[in-house]
């Protein structure tokens, strides 16, 4: 009886094996490793979204820490975060073993609904002209100043425009003064100015805006010159409510 020898496989083969799986390896290690990357709440899927504003409902329901149901709810990106509170409170309310969890949706959903109401009133108080008296700028310049104030007024834009202080200097010839530093600032606020950065309106001139209901004082080279600029409301000629933007005119003293 004659035995076929047994045929072993090509050593080549078994090298090449070898090289490719520890090729593959490093590749896999090393080169292009699998990057594991955290998972936001935006964009978990609904159901998880759904699962994680339970857990800020519940947390909130035992602590009552508005602040930190609401920065969580933002991690979500919901467009209305309350209208998205409502609807999962609803769905679970419709299920007998779940009311615990509607509660707490509801609950959470209707004091933030209350808070952000409120925010928005205030801010709308705050940021719409009304009928509020606000006193005009008061000179302030003492020893030492290097300007005196001209005139001051009052000038009312359109109803969209920002309130501002518009600033206009001049030298001891008459003549618009470019480059002088000036500083306007509340207890909220501060707006560093030179003139002659708007050359449309000339030379010596210099604005900034300021915000509704704070308090500013404008300094000429470190001197303060005025205080209590306020915004202050005015009427537009198309008898809109607007605020108004106060032109402040220097001359240099000689």
């Amino acid at each position: 009886m004659i035995r076929t020898p047994e045929r072993k496989p090509p050593l080549y083969l078994i090298t090449g094996l070898v090289f490719g799986l520890l090729l593959g390896l490093v590749l896999a290690w090393l080169v292009w490793p699998v990057r594991v990357s955290s998972v936001g709440p935006s964009s978990l899927s609904v159901e998880d979204k759904e699962q994680y504003r339970l857990m800020v409902a519940l947390a909130y329901a035992a602590s009552g820490d508005m602040g930190r149901a609401q920065a969580r709810l933002n991690l979500l990106g919901d467009a209305d975060p309350v209208r998205a509170l409502t609807s999962q409170a609803q769905t679970a309310l419709a299920n007998s073993a779940t009311q615990r969890e509607a509660r707490a949706l509801a609950g959470l959903a209707a004091e933030l609904g209350s808070m952000l109401s409120s925010q928005q009133a205030t801010l709308e108080a705050v940021n719409t002209p009304g009928s509020a008296e606000v006193g005009s700028p008061v000179d302030t310049a003492g020893e030492g100043a290097r300007y005196s104030l001209d005139s001051q007024q009052l000038i009312c834009g359109a109803a969209s425009d920002a309130p501002e202080v518009r600033v206009y200097l001049f030298n001891a010839q008459n003549l618009p003064e470019a480059g002088v530093r000036m500083q306007l600032q509340s207890s909220e606020d501060h707006a560093e100015l030179t003139t002659g950065n708007h050359p449309s309106e000339g030379p010596g001139y210099a604005e900034a805006e300021i915000t509704p209901g704070e308090v500013y004082t404008l300094s000429i080279q470190d001197t303060e010159m005025m205080g209590a600029i306020q915004a202050a409301a005015c009427q537009t000629a198309e008898g809109e409510p607007a605020w108004g933007s106060w032109q402040l005119i220097f001359h240099a003293i000689p």
